[in-house]
C-alpha cells in the first residue's frame, strides 16, 4: 500500500485528499476551502505550498504571493530541507509576475533553477523533501480515474444532501445552486436532475426547471408527477404545444379540474380552440361558474371566429369578476378586428388600468389610437413600449408607419429596418419601407422591398388552384 503525507489513498477518502484531488483536477474553487482550513490548523510549509497553487488557479496572484513566501519562512526553520524548495520559488515567481513585480520574480526563477540543478546534482537520499510527494501524484492512470470518481460521489451526495436540507426549509434557490453543482460533476447521479427541476420550480424559475425536469422524465417516462410539473413549466415559459403533448394522455387530467384547466389555456394558446372550447365548457358544466374560465371559453371561441359567443363569455367574466385578467384585453381584440375602434380604446385601457405593463395590450391600444386618426397619442405609448421592448417588431412597424405618415421618411426607415431584423418575413413591413425608400428618391430600394412585398404576399396565398 503507498501512504502519502494524508494517509493511506486507498482507504477512507480524507477533506484533504479530496482537495488535493481536486487541485489536480483544477477545480480550484472547490479546493480553496479544505486547503485554507488545513493551513489554519497547521501551519505547515507544504500546506502553504499547496493554497498558493491554487489561488494562482483562481488567479489571486496578490493573495498566492502572501501564502507562497509564508511557505518559505516556513521551510526556513527545517535546516537542510531543499529538495524541491525550488518549486515554492516557480510558483511565486510565476505570482511576481502576474502582479508585475518582473524584477523580484526574475529572482524566483533564478533560483528556483539553482535549486533544481542542486538536487538534480546531489547524491540520492540526501535531503528530506519539502514538498512532500502528493498521494494523488503517485497514483496509475487507473487508480486516478477510481479516485477523481470516489470525489465526485463523495461531492455530489453531499450536494445533494445539503440542497434536500434546504429545500425542506422551503429555501429553493439555494437548494437548487446546490444540486447544480452535483449536476454539473455527475449529470447523471441518482436523483439529481429531478431534484434540481422541482427546486427550479418551485423557485418559480421555470426555464431553468424544464431541462433538468426532461432529462429525469427521460429516465423515468412513467412518472405522472414530474409529467405534470413539466408541462407547467412549459406552460409558464409559452411553449405551449409542449405542454399539450404531456397533458394529453394524463391519467389524471379528466379528474384534476387543476389540470383540465392547465390543459384548456395551453390549447387555446397553442390555436387549437375547438379542443380547448369542450374542456371549458366541460369544467364550467361540472364545477359552476368562474371568471377564468369564461375569458379562456371567451378566448377559444374568438380564435374560431365567433366573436358573438366570445364577447358574450367575456363579458359574464367581467360581471362575475371586474378585475379578471385578459378579458378587457380580448374583448379589445375582438372590436378591433370588428372595425369598433372606440369600443377597442376603452376595452384595452381598462386592461392596462389592471396591467400596465402590458405590452401587447399597449401596442393594441397604440393601434386603435392610428386607426382612429389620433397619432399624435399613439406615438408617446409606442415610444415607451419600445424602451422596455426593443425587441417588439409589431410595435416598430406601427411607430414606422405613423412617422411615415407624418411626413419623416428617414426617421421611418430607421423605425422599419430595426423591426425587420426582427421579423425578416412581415410583408407589411417591406410594404412601408417601400413607400419610405420611395419618398426620399432610393427607387432601387423601394423596388426591392416591393418586390418581397409581392413574394411574402404570394406564399401566403398559396399557389393558384
Amino acid at each position: 500500500m503507498r501512504y502519502g503525507i494524508f494517509g493511506d489513498v486507498h482507504g477512507h477518502l480524507t477533506a484533504m485528499e479530496r482537495a488535493l484531488a481536486l487541485l489536480e483536477a483544477e477545480r480550484f474553487d472547490e479546493a480553496l476551502p479544505a486547503l485554507q482550513l488545513a493551513l489554519r490548523g497547521e501551519a505547515r510549509a507544504l500546506y502553504a505550498y499547496h493554497l498558493g497553487r491554487c489561488l494562482l488557479g483562481l488567479n489571486r496572484p496578490a493573495a498566492a504571493a502572501s501564502v507562497l513566501k509564508q511557505a518559505l519562512e516556513l521551510a526556513a526553520s527545517r535546516t537542510g530541507e531543499e529538495s524541491e524548495l525550488d518549486k515554492v520559488h516557480y510558483q511565486l515567481g510565476l505570482a511576481l509576475r502576474k502582479l508585475g513585480a518582473t524584477e523580484e520574480a526574475a529572482g524566483h526563477f533564478a533560483e528556483a533553477k539553482r535549486l533544481a540543478a542542486s538536487a538534480n546534482l546531489a547524491p540520492e537520499g540526501t535531503a528530506v523533501p519539502l514538498i512532500d510527494p502528493s498521494p494523488v501524484s503517485e497514483l496509475s492512470s487507473a487508480e486516478r480515474v477510481e479516485l477523481r470518481r470516489r470525489v465526485v460521489t463523495a461531492l455530489c451526495r453531499s450536494y445533494l444532501n445539503l440542497g434536500i436540507l434546504q429545500a425542506q426549509q422551503e429555501r429553493f434557490e439555494p437548494a437548487a445552486e446546490l444540486f447544480a453543482k452535483a449536476a454539473a460533476l455527475d449529470p447523471d447521479f441518482p436523483q439529481i436532475q429531478s431534484s434540481l427541476g422541482i427546486a427550479y420550480f418551485n423557485a418559480r424559475q421555470f426555464d431553468k426547471a424544464t431541462q433538468p425536469l426532461q432529462r429525469a422524465l427521460l429516465a423515468t417516462p412513467n412518472d405522472f408527477g414530474l409529467s405534470r410539473m413539466l408541462a407547467l413549466a412549459w406552460l409558464n415559459t409559452q411553449a405551449y404545444a409542449k405542454a399539450v403533448e404531456l397533458l394529453q394522455d394524463d391519467p389524471q387530467r379528466d379528474i384534476d379540474p387543476s389540470l383540465q384547466f392547465a390543459y384548456g389555456l395551453a390549447l387555446v394558446k397553442s390555436d387549437r380552440a375547438p379542443e380547448a372550447e369542450r374542456v371549458f365548457a366541460k369544467l364550467l358544466a361540472r364545477h359552476g361558474d368562474s371568471a377564468e374560465l369564461s375569458v379562456f371559453l371567451g378566448q377559444a371561441y374568438a380564435q374560431q371566429g365567433n366573436f358573438e359567443a366570445a364577447i358574450a363569455s367575456l363579458e359574464h367574466a367581467l360581471a362575475l369578476k371586474p378585475d379578471v385578467a385578459e378579458a378587457n384585453a380580448t374583448l379589445g381584440v375582438i372590436y378591433l378586428k370588428q372595425g369598433r375602434f372606440p369600443e377597442a380604446e376603452t376595452a384595452l385601457r381598462a386592461e392596462l388600468a389592471l396591467n400596465p405593463d402590458d405590452a401587447l395590450s399597449t401596442q393594441n391600444l397604440a393601434r386603435s389610437l392610428e386607426l382612429q386618426s389620433r397619432s399624435s397619442e399613439a406615438l408617446p405609448l409606442l415610444r415607451s413600449l419600445l424602451q422596455a421592448r426593443p425587441d417588439f417588431a409589431d410595435a416598430r412597424y406601427l411607430l414606422g408607419k405613423i412617422l411615415l405618415a407624418q411626413g419623416q421618411p428617414e426617421q421611418s426607415i430607421e423605425q422599419l429596418e430595426a423591426g425587420l431584423r426582427l421579423a425578416p418575413d412581415d410583408a407589411n413591413i417591406h410594404y412601408q419601407l417601400a413607400q419610405a425608400y420611395r419618398r426620399i428618391g432610393q427607387a432601387g430600394k423601394a423596388e426591392e422591398h416591393f418586390d418581397a412585398f409581392r413574394k411574402l404576399k404570394d406564399k401566403k396565398r398559396g399557389p393558384t388552384p
